[in-house]
């Protein structure tokens, strides 16, 4: 998710048409997100990215685009939040959590521990490939692991209460 606030930050973040063609799928994440930020700006939703999420944004090839997101991904981590030592322990022991074997990569299983450790109501994600295809598997997890345009259907109907 991070990429595409990056990618597509004047859409997001100032309602600006796309600049590029991209596929539906894309389109309507990006224009979900726009919609999550406005009503979350308003609401002073936090928004968290934990310390792998940097590690991960670090591994991107292109060194430009590593700069980006790196530099917007740093802005979304607290290093000094109280729940972060716990967040980091629990995103670890998640890798080898049973109930969390479904998912085939463990950095996945380390960024949702993550997430759960800093207390997020919503996991998003774009991966459809594994988490979300296996997100049936996981459900014991107290965390809800949603699409944007998931996340904006939930959201949507509470709305105009902040807009």
């Amino acid at each position: 998710m991070l990429n595409l606030l990056v990618r597509y930050s004047s859409t997001v973040f100032e309602q600006a048409p796309l600049s590029m063609p991209v596929d539906e799928t894309r389109a309507n994440d990006v224009e979900a997100l726009m919609h999550i930020f406005q009503v979350g700006q308003r609401m002073g939703w936090p928004i968290y990215a934990s310390e792998k999420s940097l590690y991960e944004l670090d591994q991107t090839p292109d060194a430009d685009q590593r700069a980006e997101l790196l530099a917007y991904g740093t802005q979304l981590v607290d290093p000094e939040g109280e729940d972060v030592p716990f967040a980091n322990d629990l995103g670890r022991r998640l890798i080898d959590a049973p109930f969390t074997a479904s998912l085939p990569d463990p950095a996945d299983r380390e960024l949702i521990g993550n997430a759960i450790g800093l207390d997020c109501d919503v996991f998003c994600t774009c991966d459809r490939r594994t988490i979300v295809k296996k997100r049936d598997q996981l459900r014991q997890l107290p965390i809800r692991i949603l699409t944007p345009p998931e996340w904006w259907s939930q959201v949507k109907p509470w709305a105009g209460l902040w807009l």
